[in-house]
């Protein structure tokens, strides 16, 4: 991975991070806290915000090293990647966790992948952008 990957890989997670919150921890918020089944200490209260910042700025350098590894040098094919594939990630964990726990339903399954989708769209904007720019000299 270049600098130049590395980059756009921390300001998509910067991205993504900001887009969670908005989807996330405001227009989405009531939604998943009444569709999860309360368990007592299952949600922080207040939530561990630091994790949720580092696990971003992870999702987004595996986005950048992807969009890298597959020649994305715009951002409409940046956001149109990573919009197909964190909505593949996310479902694919999210059927895992459904197989394994009573969290959700499949209902809030695709919900949650649509919810994904659009919030690492942005960042895969960004970073397509960012890989197509020319390098400086």
């Amino acid at each position: 991975m270049n600098t130049k990957t590395l980059i756009a890989g921390i300001v998509a997670g910067i991205v993504a991070f900001f887009a969670g919150f908005l989807i996330y921890g405001l227009a989405m918020a009531d939604y998943f806290v009444s569709a999860m089944p309360s368990y007592p200490g299952l949600l922080k209260d207040p939530g561990e915000i630091w994790a949720i910042g580092v696990g971003s700025l992870i999702w987004g350098i595996l986005l950048a090293w992807l969009l890298n590894s597959a020649n994305v040098i715009t951002a409409s094919r940046g956001a149109s990647y990573a919009a197909l594939a964190f909505f593949l990630y996310a479902l694919g964990s999210g059927f895992i966790a459904f197989g394994q726990m009573n969290m959700y339903s499949i209902q809030d399954i695709f919900i949650d992948a649509i919810c994904c989708a659009l919030m690492m769209a942005p960042a895969g904007t960004v970073a397509g952008w960012m890989l197509g720019r020319p390098a400086r000299t």
